[in-house]
């Protein structure tokens, strides 16, 4: 259930590594599992829905809080 206000989707920086060495420590400490969307993008869905960008170009490597709002 979506809650007005609250975290809704975080999206990760695949920073120190590349997204396949994220996916496979992320696996092994959390037993997550990820939906790749190209070969920069993987989504993950475990509790929280997020994902971890590889390619951010010039952008800081930096977290990306999304909130969801009813309005």
């Amino acid at each position: 259930m979506k809650l007005n206000g609250k975290l809704d989707y975080l999206e990760l920086p695949a920073t120190g590594g590349t997204l396949d060495s994220v996916k496979s420590f992320y696996s092994a400490a959390f037993s997550w599992s990820f939906t790749d969307y190209g070969p920069t993008y993987s989504a993950f869905a475990e509790g929280l829905d997020g994902g971890f960008q590889a390619d951010a170009g010039e952008a800081p490597a930096k977290p990306l809080p999304v909130l969801y709002s009813e309005n």
